[in-house]
């Protein structure tokens, strides 16, 4: 398999994180020094500097788990995926999507999530169940789950718009896929409209269920020629 991965843009994002959840943890700081001070008329900076604190502290988890982890979601599917020819190629950060994988049969666009414990998807929802104090205190250092359904349908919406404008009256299947790509993730997707599975079984799926789709050789090479980076 061939992977074609943009690591300049990887690493501006790792340092975009990481100067984020500095500067977040000197503003939260500063808001607590301020809470604990006798002055009254101070305690609105307080108040918004814990806001502000907090919210870069959220961005700053984002852009860390997508760009600094060592198990970050491109090289979690690097090596999940790793044994195929090179009639498939993974495009990570390069194409309009974060990861892509271009088959000989169509393209497929990952949903990548990193967290560990139960998930299930219930009566139409996703749901990820954590005990104890992690209920309490994960927020802090890991992110919800929210709604990989609906995240899927924005990469393959933002894909479907690139395609319609880059290569128009080109027919190209897309098939979105949410991977969960920690190993303590233990995941029962039930009826979901979108497959989901384990980094582990993605192999597995992409030798089944994933090698549908009736892709063209003409608009697999068009593709080709549109997701390749361009030497400057």
């Amino acid at each position: 398999m061939r992977i074609i991965r943009n690591d300049p843009f990887i690493k501006r994002r790792a340092t975009l994180a990481r100067y984020i959840s500095l500067g977040s943890m000197g503003v939260l700081l500063l808001g607590l020094v301020i809470s604990f001070s006798n002055n009254i008329a101070l305690l609105p900076i307080s108040f918004a500097a814990l806001i502000l604190g907090f919210i870069g502290s959220q961005v700053g988890l984002y852009l860390s788990n997508r760009y600094s982890r060592a198990d970050r979601p491109d090289e979690v599917l690097a090596k999940s995926l790793k044994g195929f020819d090179d009639r498939y190629t993974l495009y990570q950060y390069t194409a309009p999507v974060g990861n892509l994988l271009l088959t000989p049969n169509a393209c497929i666009v990952f949903v990548v999530k990193l967290q560990a414990g139960a998930i299930e998807f219930r009566n139409g929802k996703w749901r990820h169940h954590v005990k104890g104090l992690k209920r309490i205190f994960g927020f802090m250092t890991q992110e919800t789950l929210g709604n990989p359904g609906q995240d899927a349908a924005i990469e393959v919406s933002s894909l479907h718009r690139h395609l319609e404008k880059k290569l128009p009256g080109v027919e190209v299947p897309i098939q979105p896929v949410i991977v969960f790509g920690n190993p303590l993730a233990d995941v029962d997707a039930g009826t979901s409209p979108v497959p989901a599975l384990h980094a582990k079984k993605l192999k597995d799926w992409l030798r089944g269920a994933g090698r549908s789709g009736d892709l063209s050789t003409e608009a697999h090479a068009q593709l080709v020629q549109l997701f390749e980076p361009r030497e400057a």
